[in-house]
């Protein structure tokens, strides 16, 4: 059996690398960004970006973005291809609907049947003209408006990617834009703003809730981005050293945003020994290194409230329920349904073929784990074409010598083009 031992940098966050990227190409010169994430995913956006008359060069490990202000894109030649990234689409849909431009984004099989009225309805309302594939689905056809109505919007589903393409959208309108949060989302947008001196107001509304004021339209200065290590990513290898003994691993420079390393309490809670110590804060950003070993897991309930600051570890998560004593209970997983893949069939679906007494009953999975290896002959885990499926099950093979076998692991170049090589750097033979 290997163990996980050793150090390593995790690579740039996905959500703060398409945000990075966005928020340059709106500024008014010359934005230099480091660590950005070179995944399939965030390269959709920067390809998309340079459709639209942005100038995007890379030299060594470093990107220069050139500008061209809010307001400045330009006509495209041709379909904006959004791939699987569900971000992309939604962030750029926002970012282009309040320039007097006429776009078409496209996507792969998966992101085309994945929801976009849940921003449509905002963007039309604002007055922009969108045609949607059976009024819900890519490939949408949008025209952009200088002229949109600033206006209130009260988001009663949780969803950043919403929230965060309803500020784009604003930056370049004249007038104040009110967002409405029933349940709060993560902040990375926010953060960015704050960071570049956008003036924006964000009021605590109750324990849940939040309201983002706006007045445009803006003029953002350049500023130089460095974007901090995914800690999404960061939760794979904190999960395989907690579940494959003699493992102690150290994760560096990954930020500490609070909506989104929310991961590590429930991990905590179930027994985990994990130490979290900042070391500085980058572009906005509270980042520093995270110590994992070995631990003996014990099963809890996690929440509905907490489901939006975990939508993205779930599988991971579940494959450390796995490997709990006891019935590990998570509760309000609706989302996961809508995203690369029906993620509650697919976390179901593969710890069920493996032995894993796993039960869904609407949208909460009761997964019944042992600290004790169980016994199994070699199983094929179907991925569903989901990264995040692919990238848990893999470190769950780690326990089962070869065992499972992850059928299509090629999506992992969607977030994490350097898993495995960053896998095989803190593996060791016992």
């Amino acid at each position: 059996m290997l163990k996980l031992k050793g150090s390593i940098k995790i690579s740039g966050d996905k959500s703060i690398s398409h945000r990075a990227l966005i928020f340059a190409s709106l500024s008014t010169g010359k934005v230099k960004i480091s660590n950005l994430l070179e995944s399939d995913d965030v390269m959709r956006t920067l390809n998309i970006l340079k459709e639209l008359g942005i100038k995007i060069v890379k030299k060594k490990t470093q990107w220069t973005v050139y500008g061209n202000g809010t307001g400045g894109y330009l006509q495209p030649s041709q379909v904006l291809d959004c791939g699987n990234s569900g971000t992309t689409s939604r962030l750029m849909m926002g970012a282009v609907s309040s320039n007097p431009i006429n776009c078409t984004f496209i996507g792969d099989n998966s992101l085309s049947k994945r929801s976009m009225s849940r921003l449509s309805i905002f963007l039309e309302k604002m007055g922009a003209e969108i045609k949607l594939t059976k009024k819900d689905f890519l490939p949408l056809h949008i025209n952009g408006d200088i002229n949109l109505i600033p206006m209130e919007h009260v988001m009663q589903k949780a969803s950043a990617q919403v929230k965060s393409a309803i500020i784009l959208a604003a930056l370049n309108l004249r007038g104040k834009t009110r967002i409405i949060e029933k349940r709060n989302t993560r902040d990375h947008t926010e953060r960015l703003m704050r960071y570049l001196k956008i003036n924006f107001k964000k009021k605590i509304l109750s324990k849940n809730s939040t309201s983002i004021e706006l007045n445009g339209p803006y003029e953002i200065k350049p500023r130089d981005i460095i974007v901090a290590s995914d800690p999404s990513s960061a939760a794979f290898f904190i999960v395989g050293a907690l579940i494959i003994p003699k493992s102690m691993i150290t994760l560096k420079n990954i930020a500490l945003n609070k909506s989104r390393i929310a991961f590590i309490d429930v991990l905590k809670k179930m027994g985990g020994k994990i130490k979290v110590k900042k070391t500085k804060t980058i572009s906005g950003e509270d980042v520093g290194n995270i110590q994992v070993s070995y631990s003996l897991l014990n099963a809890i309930e996690v929440k509905a409230s907490s489901s939006p600051y975990l939508i993205d570890e779930y599988p991971i998560l579940s494959i450390a329920a796995s490997q709990a004593k006891g019935v590990t209970i998570m509760k309000g997983l609706s989302e996961l349904r809508h995203k690369e893949s029906d993620r509650i069939k697919s976390i179901t679906t593969n710890l069920s073929k493996i032995g894993f007494k796993v039960i869904s009953k609407k949208d909460d999975i009761f997964i019944k784990g042992s600290n004790e290896l169980q016994v199994i002959d070699q199983k094929k885990i179907k991925t569903y074409g989901d990264h995040r499926i692919a990238m848990s099950f893999t470190i769950l093979s780690l326990l089962y010598k070869n065992k499972l076998i992850i059928d299509d692991d090629s999506c992992i170049s969607i977030s994490y083009p350097d898993f495995k090589k960053h896998l095989k750097k803190l593996s060791s033979k016992k």
